[in-house]
């Protein structure tokens, strides 16, 4: 794949909300109409505590800004639930004439710096706010993911649904070389009948580090063409940070990397210049597009680049 940066779209400094400050995280393309292309994205405070908003954009050229949100459609939880210290999307699925959110939800710890784990939020269509369906989450903590369980991402194929995730690796967290705990964590899947209803097991693990560096594979995106999974994923090392990552398979559970057919990195300067992460592929017609974040996990913004070659 060959893809041309068409530059940045959005950060906090674009759009005057007291409740967006600070990084844009995972943008997840939503679209209304032939005009009107929404994308929800996650907008940190000052706290760098995470609500879902979004901005509108034209599809035809995702650089124009049409509208935003001016209030959260799904804001924090309340005080001692999973996701009182912030939300974050990773999907948005239609299901009998309703629009599900996957979403994670951060609770800040003591001795571990935080827990992940995702839940689902529902509306009627893509103007009204989204309530969640539970206030635990479908993903929680199992035997072997203890810590995180977040970032679903869901489609449905010939058969049944399924779900890539985030999953910590038997809850080990490492130190950087300044002292700060990081997750380890790595993408998994798995399936199910219904939507809503996700077994609490522990999933399919989906590919292997690279090597000692790499200590989070993450944030799946992925469509499914000519009979194969095709995934673009987060890599988070601990020398460069965040870059992108591209897999495939033939099951949906056991993927080949082949990162380098991605062929996208960080620019000589500006927004994305240090890091790239939290991929979302979208097909607008005859055009193929990847929204991502940019440097310090977002706080920069998010823009896109256009596919040009296959």
């Amino acid at each position: 794949m060959k893809w041309n940066k068409k530059g940045l779209i959005c950060s906090h400094e674009t759009l005057d909300l007291d409740w967006y400050t600070k990084n844009t995280m995972l943008p997840v393309p939503y679209l209304i109409n032939d005009g009107i292309l929404r994308i929800f994205i996650t907008m940190c405070d000052d706290n760098n505590a995470g609500r879902i908003g979004y901005i509108d954009v034209n599809p035809n050229n995702p650089s124009e800004i049409l509208g935003y949100s001016k209030e959260p459609v799904l804001d924090i939880g309340e005080i001692g639930t999973f996701d009182d210290s912030g939300v974050v999307i990773s999907c948005i699925i239609e299901f009998q004439n309703k629009l599900l959110m996957y979403y994670s939800g951060y609770q800040l710890c003591v001795k571990t710096p935080y827990f992940i784990f995702a839940n689902i939020a529902v509306a009627n269509n893509a103007n009204e706010k989204f309530v969640q369906i539970q206030r635990t989450p479908i993903l929680d903590r199992t035997e072997a993911e203890m810590s995180i369980r977040s970032a679903p991402f869901v489609i449905k194929d010939e058969k049944e649904y399924k779900m890539w995730y985030n999953a910590d690796c038997d809850s080990v967290w490492k130190k950087n070389e300044t002292g700060k705990l990081l997750p380890v964590y790595i993408t998994k899947c798995i399936n199910s009948d219904n939507p809503y209803v996700w077994d609490q097991k522990e999933g399919i693990k989906c590919f292997d580090f690279g090597d000692k560096n790499e200590y989070a594979l993450s944030t799946p995106t992925l469509w499914y063409e000519n009979g194969i999974y095709n995934m673009i994923y987060s890599i988070r090392t601990f020398d460069k940070g965040y870059r992108l990552g591209y897999a495939k398979s033939n099951d949906g559970f056991h993927f080949t990397r082949t990162d380098e057919e991605m062929d996208i990195d960080v620019s000589e300067s500006g927004w994305d210049s240090e890091m790239m992460c939290f991929g979302s592929r979208y097909k607008f017609k005859d055009k193929t597009y990847l929204f991502y974040c940019g440097n310090n996990y977002g706080t920069e913004g998010f823009g896109y680049a256009e596919l040009i070659k296959l």
